[in-house]
């Protein structure tokens, strides 16, 4: 496809979003002809404009002109008036999947996947790479501060990108290696609602990997279900693990550890400017891939020592919130164990602050998938704000209402609130200008609104 003397202009429905933008910018990059659209004008489109994009603020018939291609996002109903009139036009449309595994095949691949974890991992891999002068292409669903966007086409021999279980798309991929970082009851919907379902896709996934896999301990009971011979390595916490990850501590300044290669029987330092242990597991993945491509310690360690934040990724907004000395934390976190994490490092690290908590639900479907966990999880807040349900453009289901949520938290938790929208979550946050508290904004919907309000 790529590369092919008739394909010169691609238009891309949804460009705004993280997936689709980062591989607008590759494909202008390549000196592709590329235009795209969006409902939503916004930063990420005023950049690409500025290297080139045509951009369309609405999706119309009349955008598709002297089109080769159109690439969609999962985000973009099939009744699309694009999609039909490349229909119409018998213009060739494909998955922002399908194109972004076309792209990695291009260069030696690396690719990301898991429920939780991946954009996190795969910005700390880029960083490391970037710093050590491989120059990588990556495309990443989240943007690191020191990054000037989500993607890069680089002269590196590597790319680097995530690849997304919840449409089941990560099967396109044929990565030369690959990291696990998790496997989790997320995106059931596509997998029948069946935990084993979603497990076996990743099996599926591994066995089309070329060289090696490296995955995250717990998941290891899934090797004895490969059918054929695969290159696989551990990492985490348990003995057991053939990167084993010790003397784990966190404090306000970052998290420490070592790490114990038993394969090459080497044990190293690191300290990080991240909290929680599902960071760490996170940057241990981005070290062994790093290692496995021949960087060396001090500088796999002095990358990380400038490796400066993920967007949304247990970020420190403040920690002078109302001139006081309360810090807010803003965190991407939409699923229960998500959540668990960030409470759980929050409490580590500040056990004698109270939490206020503003969480956004993301989409009906996850909420109701995951009701009784989240009630479970929720209620246990010392102080709740909920927020009304981001939709993600679906449809609302009866019975699986942010209202709902709340009422099975109340009985639970009587300290807890119901909210309409951002302004009213602030309001609400006004009420605890105390020193004791600690804030946390959380959801994958448009929390950081609510956070950035504190700057």
């Amino acid at each position: 496809m790529l590369g092919t003397d008739n394909l010169k202009k691609v238009h891309l429905v949804g460009v705004g979003g993280a997936g689709m933008s980062g591989i607008a910018e590759i494909l202008i990059n390549m000196d592709y002809e590329v235009s795209g659209s969006d409902i939503h004008s916004s930063q990420i489109t005023d950049r690409l404009q500025s290297l080139g994009l045509t951009f369309f603020n609405s999706h119309d018939k009349k955008n598709l002109k002297n089109v080769d291609l159109v690439v969609f996002s999962s985000a973009i109903d099939r009744n699309n008036p694009e999609l039909i009139e490349a229909k119409n036009k018998e213009i060739n449309t494909i998955r922002r999947a399908e194109m972004l595994a076309n792209l990695t095949d291009l260069r030696e691949s690396i690719i990301f996947a898991g429920s939780h974890g991946k954009t996190t991992t795969t910005c700390i891999a880029a960083h490391i790479f970037k710093e050590n002068n491989l120059d990588p292409t990556y495309i990443i669903g989240g943007k690191v501060s020191s990054f000037e966007s989500n993607a890069n086409l680089g002269s590196g021999r590597h790319i680097l990108a995530e690849a997304d279980e919840s449409d089941g798309s990560f099967l396109l991929f044929t990565p030369d290696k690959a990291v696990i970082t998790s496997i989790d009851n997320d995106h059931l919907e596509a997998y029948g609602q069946s935990v084993k379902k979603l497990e076996f896709s990743f099996i599926e996934f591994i066995q089309k990997v070329k060289k090696k896999v490296f995955i995250y301990d717990e998941k290891k009971a899934l090797i004895k279900n490969l059918t054929s011979e695969v290159n696989i390595f551990t990492y985490g916490f348990d003995k057991h693990s053939d990167f084993q990850i010790l003397d784990f501590f966190q404090n306000e300044q970052g998290s420490f550890f070592s790490l114990k290669n038993k394969i090459n029987d080497t044990l190293y330092d690191f300290e990080i400017n991240m909290h929680g242990r599902h960071n760490v597991l996170n940057t241990v993945a981005a070290i062994i891939v790093s290692f496995d491509e021949g960087i060396n310690y001090s500088s796999i360690n002095k990358s990380l020592k400038t490796f400066p934040q993920v967007e949304r990724r247990f970020e420190i907004i403040s920690k002078n919130v109302f001139s006081k000395n309360i810090i807010l934390i803003d965190d991407y976190g939409h699923h229960p164990t998500e959540l668990i994490n960030t409470i759980n490092t929050i409490k580590e690290i500040w056990p004698d602050k109270e939490m206020v908590m503003a969480f956004q639900p993301h989409r009906y479907s996850r909420t109701k998938a995951l009701f009784n966990e989240f009630v479970e999880v929720l209620s246990k807040i010392d102080n709740l704000i909920l927020l009304e349900i981001y939709p993600a453009s679906e449809a609302p289901i009866q019975n699986y209402s942010s209202h709902d949520l709340f009422k099975k938290i109340r009985n639970f938790n009587k300290k807890s609130v119901l909210v309409n929208g951002i302004d009213e979550a602030f309001v609400e946050f006004e009420k605890f200008k105390n020193e004791k508290y600690i804030f946390l904004t959380q959801g994958a919907g448009n929390t950081s609104i609510l956070a950035s309000k504190f700057k």
